[in-house]
């Protein structure tokens, strides 16, 4: 396995670190898209200083590979992220991935297997690093849920934290979890949340063990298809330097 500094050795069988990256690319521009590829599956980057305290930035990518080199900015007065610097699957905010398995409905799906890795490189203020999962109808947005690799001490997940599911675990999950869940625009939100100052910087799973977790919890899950599965990182505060996903992938069965 590869253990550079990113988290440890990969898991036998890992997909992770193995993937031929395609489309790169290195961009200041608040909103810039990439269409990139890891091992000929589409995906498509995004920038993404979507927060009103957004300030400047530059990422430079090479398939889902992503650097945020410099950025700078501060929280919203709401408590939103400046930037989410973003990779993805599926129909998502911007645009829709072609032929990348995503929207599909959940009925549907056998497995969907997913990985990421990332380094902090020496990063340690307000950003987590996770992912967003937009559940729905396969076109319209219906709910999210969020899986945080990490935590930052002054930021918190949308909505409240669960009384009732705190140090949790997820079936075929590695770690434990703390889950928060209330609404984000009106919409349902669960947030599975590593503790504060335990990182994690690499993880394999199927998306499907999250979303019989929630139900199995009762928690809400609408929707009926899963419309995109994303990663990146919430920036609350620069200045972030060299902040890397290191691989991700998203395999549809």
């Amino acid at each position: 396995g590869d253990s550079t500094g990113t988290g440890g050795t990969a898991n036998p069988g890992s997909e992770l670190g193995t993937g031929t990256m395609e489309g790169s690319g290195r961009s200041s521009e608040r909103y810039e898209t990439g269409l990139v590829s890891r091992d000929g599956r589409p995906y498509v980057l995004i920038t993404n200083g979507w927060g009103p305290g957004f300030d400047s930035h530059t990422v430079s990518w090479e398939g889902t590979s992503f650097t945020v080199e410099s950025m700078s900015g501060s929280a919203g007065s709401m408590g939103q992220p400046a930037s989410y610097p973003t990779v993805f699957c599926g129909r998502y905010s911007v645009r829709e991935v072609p032929d990348c398995g995503l929207p599909a409905p959940s009925a549907s799906i056998t497995s969907l297997r997913t990985g990421w890795r990332w380094a902090k490189n020496g990063n340690e203020g307000q950003y987590n690093a996770a992912y967003d999962i937009w559940m729905g109808n396969g076109t319209q947005l219906q709910g999210y849920l969020m899986v945080w690799l990490r935590d930052p001490t002054r930021f918190q997940p949308a909505g409240q934290p669960n009384a009732a599911h705190q140090g949790v675990t997820v079936a075929n999950v590695p770690g434990t979890w703390n889950i928060w869940n209330g609404t984000v625009n009106g919409l349902p939100i669960t947030n599975w949340v590593r503790a504060e100052g335990n990182d994690s910087y690499e993880i394999e799973f199927d998306v499907m063990d999250f979303v019989r977790d929630a139900q199995t919890r009762g928690l809400s899950v609408p929707g009926n298809q899963v419309n995109a599965v994303a990663v990146g990182f919430e920036i609350w505060e620069g200045p972030i330097t060299n902040l890397k996903s290191v691989d991700f992938y998203v395999d549809v069965n």
